[in-house]
């Protein structure tokens, strides 16, 4: 391989690194994003809403059990579900992993699987 040829691919590698790196946002408030219709992508923290209570985390993805134990519930006694921008309502598993900048989720429901509970 030519040195020109070397450098040239070189700078390839370069560009194509350099259109990866994603800059993050330091707070996306999922529903204020979802409701504005904007495009979720990554960011150093994500407010969510579940039910009324609103929660900062820190991580791009939680499964179902770890939600509900945000707001001291378990899924032996909620259903956890996501309601999407649109209207459009998701049921999530206990052990299902929920990417926050995936869908456009404007906020997490919980129903009691006992109707006395809650």
């Amino acid at each position: 391989m030519s040195d020109e040829h070397k450098q040239q691919s070189d700078e390839a590698k370069i560009i194509e690194l350099a259109e990866e790196i994603v800059i993050l946002e330091e707070l996306i408030d999922l529903e204020q994003w979802a409701k504005a219709g904007k495009k979720p992508q990554r960011a150093k923290h994500y407010r969510i809403r579940i039910d009324k209570e609103y929660k900062v985390v820190e991580v791009h993805s939680m499964t179902g059990r770890e939600i509900l134990a945000l707001v001291g519930k378990t899924p032996e006694k909620y259903l956890l579900s996501e309601k999407l921008h649109g209207g459009v309502v998701e049921p999530i598993k206990p052990d299902q992993v929920v990417e926050f900048h995936r869908h456009a989720i404007e906020r997490f429901q919980t129903l009691a699987l006992d109707p006395t509970e809650g």
